[in-house]
């Protein structure tokens, strides 16, 4: 399987969906440019790392580092295995 950076936002979206909640969450989502479903799905296509950097940065500002910091190593595993760039705040 090929990871791309929808499967990173993926990941980070579905884990605040159940720390922060689905209201937090999508508001955060929509403030950085994305859509998604109900249930936390990304329905936008051909994402990459401005998004991630968006979204990440969307997070932090609203919820503080700590909302990040618990993101970050499942973050950079999956980021490994597709030999993915990370935002600042993520490396």
């Amino acid at each position: 399987m090929e990871v791309t950076y929808k499967d990173l936002l993926q990941l980070i979206i579905q884990r605040e969906m159940g720390i922060l909640g689905p209201e937090k969450t999508h508001e955060t989502v929509k403030q950085a440019g994305l859509n998604i479903d109900n249930d936390g799905n990304l329905l936008d296509e051909n994402l990459g790392f401005s998004e991630l950097e968006k979204l990440i940065e969307a997070f932090h500002t609203n919820y503080g580092p700590v909302t990040v910091m618990g993101c970050k190593i499942a973050v950079l595993r999956l980021a490994r295995q597709g030999n993915l760039e990370l935002p600042k705040l993520l490396s």
